[in-house]
């Protein structure tokens, strides 16, 4: 019996490639009304080591309130890296923060897994938006979202993004 698949972790892409100072507030926001929490993974090919990548997340009780970008989460939370996952599957864990610094060593691919439960949210907003600041222009980045603990009742899931 396969436990993870797309039908009860839903697999969401946030964010295309993109260069890395061009992403800023442009990711989809995802609700979270439905779900325990979701893991934002962020995948960054470097090629300069020059303005790290920042992360902060937004909360609204809409979809176009969490892209305004009003509510910024103050919770800290944690995660997981990679910061040489071309050449090995070693993952280092984060010290939980509410905003991320995603600096590397040049000319390499990291990944970033982070998991923010749902109960961090405030009452009555249940969509979050990743926002990012700075970055570099030689670095390519996308966002995925997968949610946890995804609850439907219809054969087809519900959209989580707007």
């Amino acid at each position: 019996m396969m436990k993870f698949s797309p039908e009860s972790f839903p697999i969401i892409s946030a964010h295309e490639p993109v260069e890395s100072d061009g992403i800023a507030a442009t990711c989809n926001p995802i609700y979270l009304g439905n779900a325990d929490g979701v893991w934002i993974i962020v995948h960054e090919h470097y090629n300069t080591d020059a303005t790290p990548l920042v992360m902060t997340l937004r909360e609204g009780a809409t979809s176009a309130e969490a892209l305004a970008g009003t509510y910024a989460v103050t919770a800290t939370w944690g995660g997981w890296e990679n910061t040489t996952c071309q050449t090995d599957d070693s993952i280092t864990a984060l010290t939980a923060a509410a905003t991320f610094s995603l600096d590397d060593t040049a000319a390499d691919t990291t990944l970033r897994m982070f998991y923010f439960p749902s109960v961090l949210l405030t009452d009555g907003r249940d969509w979050l938006h990743p926002t990012f600041a700075a970055g570099h222009n030689d670095n390519l980045v996308s966002v995925l979202y997968i949610l946890d603990g995804f609850r439907y009742q219809q054969a087809a899931p519900p959209t989580a993004v707007v």
